[in-house]
């Protein structure tokens, strides 16, 4: 049953790889011009959150990032929607962790880069950041549209860590960050294993907007996946 699971993904990804889609067009297919909630965790600048923004109509906004400085820049933007900002990181338990904050804000992360890209290594500083879980957070029976996660190593923690939201079918959309190839030491990719935890709740993959390649190899790619009601 397993195989057979994986040669239906197997087939569904080769169909999406032949032209990746528009999260344009997919966002607005989705939503339309409903009001939604969005969740988004690891939103460093907010490129991610403005770009949700033009193509949603966002009701309420919740962002997670661990960097101060970043918390603050957002912070100080004017949104048109009702937004939380949490100077905490998610992960699959509440805690304190030693966290690797690069010159290039968008690979900082709770793991040492390895040497797949020299010239990303520079590092800022290393200090602890403080770490809650999506279960602990979201208590209520909110119900959330979008949710989107790049955590650059910590993604199957931070799923593990939303497990009773995902039961209770309290997030429609999830985007995620997927890695075919280690750039983290000690992280291993992830692909399979994100595929095996969101087929336990019935979440579908349904697109994939973004692929990134080294050297001729597939190296990540932004995943889409959709809880699906049978």
């Amino acid at each position: 049953m397993f195989l057979k699971y994986y040669q239906k993904l197997d087939d569904a990804i080769s169909y999406l790889f032949s032209s990746v889609s528009s999260e344009e067009k997919l966002l607005k297919s989705i939503f339309k011009k409903k009001k939604i909630f969005y969740v988004d965790i690891g939103t460093n600048e907010g490129g991610y959150l403005d770009k949700v923004s033009k193509y949603c109509n966002i009701k309420k906004a919740v962002c997670f990032e661990p960097i101060n400085s970043l918390t603050e820049k957002i912070s100080k933007e004017n949104y048109e929607f009702n937004i939380e900002i949490i100077n905490s990181a998610l992960s699959n338990k509440s805690t304190k962790k030693k966290f690797y904050e690069y010159q290039i804000s968008s690979q900082s992360s709770f793991y040492k880069q390895n040497d797949l890209f020299k010239s990303l290594k520079s590092l800022k500083k290393i200090k602890n950041v403080s770490t809650t879980t999506f279960d602990n957070f979201f208590t209520k029976k909110q119900k959330i549209d979008f949710c989107k996660i790049d955590v650059q190593g910590e993604e199957l923690k931070v799923l593990e860590g939303m497990k009773k939201n995902l039961k209770n079918k309290k997030i429609n959309l999830i985007k995620i960050e997927i890695s075919l190839i280690e750039r983290y030491k000690n992280v291993k990719p992830n692909f399979f294993p994100i595929l095996k935890f969101f087929n336990q709740y019935k979440y579908q993959l349904v697109s994939i907007s973004k692929i990134k390649y080294n050297n001729e190899k597939i190296l990540l790619m932004d995943v889409f996946f959709q809880y699906i009601d049978d």
